[in-house]
């Protein structure tokens, strides 16, 4: 009768291959999750400083048609303001009051916040800087959105009926900033610069009414 060999024991994994293949996986997965990590911080950026860009070219596109097209007289800005100071400048019969350096925000403000930046107002006559954003009755439309701040304007004349308007918009809290509230201020190179951004514009525009 012939005999039968049973082997015995089984091909399976051991202790030490099944460690590599766990630590081969972990580092896979730390790789990937530091790249989504990346992609998003990336997204983010280009979110934010795509929203900001288009808020300072609305603003320098309605302050310039206002100049091209009103006829009226235009009021040079300031040259020299003070963070959270209330300023303004008028073409024609539209007053803009701003306030520079301050972070719109649509709760109670706290330090270097405000509840209004940059308004613009229909008025029957401009006249001398009112103050009107120090105060709680501002009536007008609000140019920035919330977590910007106008952290420097130029409106001045440079030749005949020739206007330069500059624009410099920042978006971000105060620790992510350097000079949070003067008219140079930039996005620090720290965690959390994907929701910081700054658009500075500038243009020249000719009054085309007289």
């Amino acid at each position: 009768m012939p005999r039968i060999h049973i082997r015995s024991g089984s091909n399976g994994f051991t202790i030490v291959e099944l460690l590599i293949a766990l630590a081969v996986f972990s580092l896979v997965l730390v790789v990937v999750t530091a790249s989504i990590i990346q992609i998003s911080r990336v997204y983010y950026k280009g979110v934010t400083e795509t929203n900001v860009q288009a808020t300072a070219r609305s603003i320098i596109d309605t302050v310039s048609q206002s100049i091209q097209f009103s006829g009226g007289k235009v009021t040079d800005t300031p040259a020299v303001v003070s963070a959270g100071s209330s300023y303004d400048f008028c073409i024609n019969n539209q007053e803009y009051s701003y306030r520079p350096g301050y972070k719109l925000v649509d709760s109670t403000p706290g330090t270097n916040e405000t509840n209004h930046a940059l308004i613009s107002r229909t008025v029957s006559a401009c006249s001398s800087p009112t103050g009107q954003l120090m105060s709680g009755a501002v009536t007008g439309r609000e140019l920035l959105s919330p977590n910007t701040r106008l952290a420097n304007m130029v409106v001045k004349n440079v030749g005949p009926n020739l206007y330069q308007i500059q624009v410099r918009i920042v978006y971000g809290d105060d620790d992510l900033l350097s000079n949070p509230t003067a008219a140079n201020a930039s996005c620090k190179g720290i965690a959390g610069r994907q929701f910081c951004a700054v658009s500075d514009l500038s243009t020249v525009v000719i009054s085309r009414v007289k």
